[in-house]
C-alpha cells in the first residue's frame, strides 16, 4: 500500500510539474553489485525554478532489493545563492520503514570543468549518503564517489560518458570498496536529463 502511495505521488509530481512549466527532469537507472547480489535502483529528480534564487525540487527513489525493497518520495525548496550552486532541503515519505518521514539536504554544483553533488538522507534505519565530485573533459567525467547505506560505507573512483547531442544520455561506472565489510562493490547505470527550452 505504501508503494502505491509513493507511485501516486510520483505521477502527481510529474503532472503538476508540467502544468507549472517544469524546467528539469533527470531519470536514472542503475544496479548495485555487492556480495554476489545485483540490486536494481531507479530514481527521478525534478526541479522547477521560480526565480534566479529560488525553486522547488522533488526526488523519488525505488530500490528493488529482493526481500527488502524500499522507496521514498521527497520534495522541498531550493536556493541558488550563486551561479552554479544550489542548496535544497527535501522532506517526504518512505515505504517499508517504521518511521514514515524522511528528510534530505542536497548540495549541487556545476561549472565548465568541475561538478559535484551531495545528498544526506535521514529517516528510520536507512541513513543514506551519496557524495560525488568530477572533473569534466569533453564527453567524460572523471571523479570519485563516497556512499553510505545503513551502516555500510564505500568509496572509489567513478567515470561517466555522455553521448547523443539532441538528447544527452550518460552511462556510468563506480568501482567502490566497501570499507565496512572489506570487500569490493560496484555501481553501473545510465541516466538522461530533460530540460524545458526557453
Amino acid at each position: 500500500m505504501k508503494f502505491r502511495t509513493i507511485l501516486l505521488a510520483l505521477l502527481a509530481s510529474i503532472v503538476s510539474g508540467q502544468l507549472l512549466g517544469q524546467t528539469f527532469f533527470k531519470l536514472n537507472e542503475y544496479n548495485i553489485i555487492d556480495d554476489g547480489r545485483v540490486i536494481p535502483v531507479m530514481t527521478l529528480f525534478s526541479a522547477q525554478s521560480f526565480s534566479e534564487k529560488w525553486g522547488m525540487s522533488a526526488y523519488f527513489y525505488l530500490n528493488g532489493a529482493k526481500g527488502s525493497s524500499w522507496g521514498e518520495g521527497l520534495a522541498g525548496p531550493t536556493w541558488m545563492p550563486v551561479k552554479g550552486l544550489s542548496l535544497g532541503f527535501l522532506a517526504g515519505f518512505q515505504s517499508n520503514e517504521d518511521q514514515l518521514w524522511r528528510v534530505s539536504p542536497i548540495i549541487n554544483y556545476s561549472s565548465q570543468k568541475f561538478s559535484g553533488f551531495a545528498a544526506f538522507e535521514y529517516g528510520g534505519k536507512r541513513h543514506r549518503w551519496d557524495v560525488m565530485a568530477f572533473y569534466l573533459i569533453r564527453n567524460f567525467k572523471f571523479g570519485g564517489e563516497f556512499i553510505r547505506f545503513y551502516q555500510m560505507y564505500a568509496v572509489g573512483p567513478r567515470i561517466e560518458f555522455s553521448f547523443c547531442k539532441k538528447q544527452p544520455i550518460t552511462v556510468f561506472y563506480s568501482q567502490l570498496w566497501d570499507v565496512t565489510h572489506d570487500r569490493p562493490s560496484a555501481m553501473i547505470g545510465i541516466y538522461t536529463s530533460f530540460s524545458q527550452k526557453k
